[in-house]
């Protein structure tokens, strides 16, 4: 990642693509914080806060969505096949599906649209979703912080970087399929 696109998210693009992804199916949060993290690791609470905020203010805006276009979104990103499975999982397991799922790798733009569909209520969502992707954020951050300073980071940062970011997109690109 060029290092001015690494400035305009320090400068609080981070939040703004973290928003964004939350209800869009874009990249992993984690191939926008994990760089951020080994070019200032002392900045590792503040990313993983920002990335929170970002993608809590994202899951209400795809929970809206959802709400009022219901099956229609989900239909462009998701068969008839997993909708009904999501909403089985939805109705079945509530808030608690919602917090798994934030601490998963499962896309979390997903989560909000079966929230939003399934008419879960408003601040369950938010409180669930919220906390799951604080404590994802947190837990990353830490550990790629705590890596920085088992690794010679000015050695190896670049190519960790580039191996995580090839991975999340090849993971991204894969569950297209």
């Amino acid at each position: 990642m060029p290092i001015g696109v690494l400035e305009w998210i320090k400068n609080g693009g981070l939040v703004l693509y973290a928003c964004f992804k939350a209800f869009l199916p874009l990249p992993s949060l984690e191939v926008v914080l994990i760089p951020l993290i080994l070019k200032n690791p002392d900045g590792w609470l503040l990313y993983a806060l920002e990335g929170a905020v970002g993608t809590a203010v994202g899951g209400w805006i795809g929970y809206q969505i959802a709400r009022q276009a219901q099956q229609a979104v989900l239909r462009k990103f998701a068969s008839e096949k997993q909708i009904a499975a999501g909403k089985e999982l939805m109705d079945r397991y509530g808030v608690l599906a919602v917090f798994i799922g934030g601490v998963t790798p499962i896309p979390d733009f997903l989560l909000a649209y079966l929230a939003g569909m399934t008419q879960m209520a408003l601040i369950p969502f938010l409180l669930s979703d919220g906390t799951a992707r604080l404590l994802r954020s947190v837990l990353i951050g830490w550990c790629i912080r705590s890596l920085g300073y088992v690794v010679d980071i000015e050695r190896w940062g670049t190519v960790i970087s580039l191996v995580m970011i090839a991975w999340l997109l090849l993971r991204w690109a894969r569950s297209d399929e």
